[in-house]
C-alpha cells in the first residue's frame, strides 16, 4: 500500500526481481503417483555377558539410515506445491532432467556404540549404567524441526524450495557425541530406600540461521549446518571456538520410607531432590543470526541476542510427598 511505482513489496528469489509477494500454494496440492511410504532402515548387533553373579556387561552397535521421506515441494518458487519423495519421485527426477534443478534425497544417519552395565537387585542394591558414543548427521531431522521450531509433519519448509537446501547438510539438532546415564538404588536394613540418578551429555550443534527471501526468518543456514561458532562472551560454559552448546550434567537424589498397614495397604513418605548441584547451564542458544528488516531495500539486521541462552536447566528443587497404596 502507498508504495512507489515499481517497488518490490517482498523481494522474491526469482530471476525477475520485480516479482515479490508470491502465491505460496493457493492451489490444490497433488500427490506424485509413485509416492512411497516413509521408511527408516536400521541394523543393530550386540552382546551381553554376566561377568559375575547379578552383574552383566553389554555392548551394542547401531546404524540407522533414513529411507524414503514424504514432503511437500515446489519448483516454481511457491506458486504450486506437490507431495513427493525428495530425490525419488518422478516429479523430482523430471525436474532435474528438464531444468537441471532438484531437491535430492532427504538424508539422516545415526551411528552409535552403546556400552551398558546392569546389576540386578541383590545384597540390597541395584544399578544400571550406560555410555553412548554417537553421531547424527543429515539434512532431514524428522517430522519436527528443532532449528526453526516448525511442527508440520510431512509438510515442513525444508524441501519446499530448492533454494532452502543451501548449507542444510551437517550435524542435526539432536547430535550428542557423548551421553552417560546412571540409575541406582539401595535399601537400608531398616526399610529406607535411597536412590540416585546421574546424567551427563554433550551439547548440541550450533547454527547460524538467516532469513530467506520468500520464507522469512530462520529458514536459511548462513554456514553449513552445525558449524557456526558460538560467541564465547555470551554463552557461559562454552570454550573458545566452540560449535556446541555447553556440556550439561544433573544429579538427583531420592528416598522413601514405607509403613505397612496390613497385608494390602501401605503408607509411603518420600522426598526427591532434583539437580542437587544446581547446574543451570544453557541447553539451547538463540541461533537467529539475522532478522528481516521488514523495509524494502534494507538488508537484514543482526540479532543482538545471537548466541545467548534461551532455554536453561531447571534450578535445584525439592519435592515432598505422601503416598497411600491399597
Amino acid at each position: 500500500m502507498n508504495a512507489a511505482p515499481g517497488a518490490i513489496i517482498i523481494p522474491g528469489i526469482r530471476a525477475d526481481t520485480t516479482i515479490g509477494m508470491v502465491n505460496l500454494g493457493a492451489h490444490v496440492t497433488p500427490i506424485d503417483f509413485d509416492l512411497k511410504p516413509q521408511t527408516v532402515n536400521e541394523a543393530t548387533a550386540g552382546i551381553e555377558f554376566e561377568i559375575v553373579k547379578d552383574l552383566a556387561l553389554g555392548a551394542r552397535g547401531i546404524y540407522r539410515a533414513q529411507g524414503s521421506v514424504i514432503e511437500d515441494g515446489s519448483f516454481d518458487d511457491g506458486d504450486h506445491y506437490f507431495i513427493f519423495n525428495p530425490g525419488e519421485s518422478l516429479t523430482d527426477r523430471l525436474s532435474q532432467q528438464t531444468i537441471g534443478a532438484g531437491f535430492g534425497r532427504a538424508r539422516r544417519y545415526y551411528r552409535a556404540m552403546e556400552f551398558t552395565a546392569t546389576k540386578r537387585f541383590s545384597n540390597n542394591y541395584q544399578f544400571i549404567a550406560s555410555y553412548v558414543f554417537s553421531s547424527l548427521t543429515g539434512n532431514y531431522e524428522g517430522l519436527f524441526r528443532n532449528d526453526n521450531g516448525q511442527s508440520d509433519p510431512n509438510i515442513t519448509s525444508l524441501f519446499d524450495l530448492v533454494s532452502l537446501l543451501g548449507n542444510s547438510y551437517g550435524r542435526l539438532p539432536n547430535d550428542r557425541p557423548h551421553q552417560f546415564k546412571f540409575n541406582g538404588s539401595y535399601q537400608t536394613p531398616f526399610r529406607l530406600l535411597l536412590s540416585g540418578n546421574f546424567y551427563m551429555q554433550s551439547g548440541i550443534p550450533f547454527n547460524s540461521l538467516v532469513p530467506h527471501a520468500v520464507y522469512g526468518n530462520n529458514e536459511g543456514f548462513g554456514v553449513p549446518r552445525g558449524t557456526a561458532v558460538i560467541p564465547t562472551d555470551r554463552a557461559g560454559g562454552v570454550r573458545a571456538s566452540s560449535i556446541r552448546t555447553p556440556t550439561t550434567y544433573q544429579l538427583d537424589f531420592g528416598a522413601y520410607y514405607p509403613i505397612q498397614l496390613g497385608e494390602n495397604r501401605q503408607l509411603r513418605f518420600q522426598v526427591d531432590w532434583f539437580n542437587v548441584t544446581n547446574q543451570q547451564r544453557a541447553v539451547k542458544l538463540d541461533e537467529t543470526f539475522q532478522i528481516n528488516s521488514g523495509v524494502t531495500g534494507v538488508p537484514p539486521t543482526n540479532n543482538p541476542f545471537y548466541g545467548f541462552g534461551s532455554i536453561f536447566q531447571y534450578p535445584s528443587s525439592l519435592r515432598l510427598g505422601v503416598k497411600f497404596q491399597f
